[in-house]
């Protein structure tokens, strides 16, 4: 079934500053399927909201992990 948002809360190892959390927010802007997300460098985590069939939390996370694995 397409279509149905679903919502996810991904943690976020290693952001630590703004920078990082404009990296998060590029690489969750990037995968298909968000619709909306926020991040949030207080509590190290990502709310998102993704439509269903199209993308997962597992493919949002390894997105967001990318950047932090690039030193």
């Amino acid at each position: 079934m397409f279509g149905r948002k679903l919502e996810a809360n991904i943690a976020v190892e290693g952001m630590h500053c703004n920078h990082c959390k404009a990296k998060v927010e590029k690489a969750i802007d990037s995968v298909k399927g968000v619709k909306k997300y926020e991040v949030r460098l207080e509590s190290a985590d990502a709310f998102v909201i993704y439509e269903e069939g199209k993308t997962t939390p597992e493919a949002v996370a390894e997105a967001v992990t990318i950047p932090f694995m690039v030193k």
